[in-house]
């Protein structure tokens, strides 16, 4: 893998111990949040385009405060993980587009509504790019929906899409095979297809 993902036991021992207050421990796991917001931008090479949307680097920067401001995250009714780790940090990164985007919208006067794009205006090269040329707002409450109709296909885009993993390396954190990951990719992305094109998407 182009970025070498750290073992599971390594990643969930930095969680709970940075949550009794260890601070060599949150030190470590904030340079992990870092470094995998950096190999975020890496494999989303559109991101930070000139003119375009926010710079790689600011975009990290903001995604890492707004992280650090919210650790610990309240847990949910499930085990914290390395997969569920390696997911917060990837909705770090879409929060911070959301509050992007959305003051970008604020601050146009007049004329057609514009639409932005996640990583970049060229056209999508690729399955991974689909979803670049679509209005974030829009592409970002079709998510909420889409976590409510099936966590597990929230889970397979948030990784394979926001950030920009391998079907293998999204199958290794999710402990699913890589055959499921390629059957709820495809359903997830026609599910979220129709919501955005204004069908009921059940």
């Amino acid at each position: 893998m182009a970025d070498e993902l750290p073992a599971e036991h390594e990643v969930t021992r930095l969680i709970h111990v940075a949550r009794e207050g260890d601070a060599a421990a949150k030190n470590q796991l904030f340079e992990l949040v870092y470094s995998e917001l950096q190999a975020i931008a890496r494999r989303r090479p559109g991101v930070g385009k000139p003119g375009d949307t926010m710079q790689a680097t600011a975009l990290v920067n903001e995604a890492y405060l707004f992280f650090e401001k919210h650790f610990p995250i309240p847990p949910r009714n499930e085990r914290e993980n390395r997969e569920t780790f390696f997911c917060t940090v990837a909705l770090a990164m879409r929060a911070i587009l959301k509050d992007y985007w959305r003051a970008k919208r604020s601050k146009k006067r007049g004329g057609d509504e514009e639409i932005v794009a996640y990583a970049g205006q060229e056209p999508a090269r690729d399955e991974l790019r689909e979803f670049d040329q679509v209005d974030f707002l829009a592409l970002d409450e079709a998510m909420n929906r889409l976590e409510g109709r099936s966590a597990r296909w929230f889970g397979v885009v948030m990784h394979r899409y926001f950030a920009g993993r391998s079907v293998e390396e999204t199958a290794e954190l999710m402990g699913i095979s890589p055959a499921t990951v390629k059957s709820d990719w495809a359903l997830a992305r026609a599910w979220l297809h129709r919501f955005l094109g204004g069908g009921e998407a059940r």
